[in-house]
């Protein structure tokens, strides 16, 4: 064996993951053109007021998390809960609008259960610098946002196809689930790194 597969093997496991599986079959309904894309949306409602008011509290968060993480290195429990909760909320709501998951998602920071983000032992004080901080890690991550939007424009045109699939098949195409889930779970790795609930930074890949 390699030292580069060795080298690969006994890295650990990236701390923001998840272990997506496509679903057995996908509502036609939620496929047809237009109407099942607007009624998503409405239906979403109750989660989009949920999660507009998480996120002014989560701005709020910001601006007094940095000094336990300053001067102890270590991210706060309660901080964790709030930012980890957030994004899992967040991914789950992109997971049911993007036809990934047909089961309306829960009003809850723990789902989806197929995600994991782990709670660092230690924080970089480096980045918890008000200000400072914050700006390095955006620029670090300029890269994955260039990348992300692409996909984005990528995953929006891919809605032109895949409800062929759904609607005349009632199963969401497997290359499909691969790339819009890949993207949301790069996504979501981007956001944990740039908001500190990891400091490995994030790889480029869906995996």
């Amino acid at each position: 064996m390699s030292e580069m597969a060795m080298s690969e093997m006994a890295r650990p496991a990236y701390p923001v993951r998840m272990t997506l599986s496509p679903p057995v079959g996908s509502t036609r309904f939620w496929a047809v053109p237009v109407l099942g894309f607007l009624i998503k949306l409405l239906i979403l409602i109750p989660h989009l007021i949920v999660i507009y008011v998480l996120g002014i509290a989560l701005f709020f968060a910001e601006l007094v998390i940095w000094i336990p993480v300053l001067f102890t290195a270590r991210y706060p429990g309660w901080a964790f809960g709030l930012v980890a909760g957030y994004l899992r909320w967040v991914t789950r709501l992109a997971m049911y609008f993007y036809g990934l998951s047909d089961a309306y998602p829960a009003f809850s920071f723990d789902a989806p259960e197929d995600m994991l983000i782990e709670r660092p032992e230690s924080s970089s004080r480096f980045f918890a610098i008000l200000l400072v901080g914050g700006i390095v890690r955006y620029i670090l991550l300029i890269p994955h946002y260039i990348i992300l939007y692409a996909l984005g424009i990528a995953v929006a045109a891919c809605q032109l196809l895949i409800w062929v699939w759904v609607l005349f098949g009632g199963q969401y195409p497997a290359w499909a689930f691969t790339f819009v889930g890949g993207t949301i779970t790069w996504s979501t790795r981007v956001y944990a790194y740039f908001f500190g609930l990891t400091d490995r930074y994030p790889p480029f890949s869906f995996e």
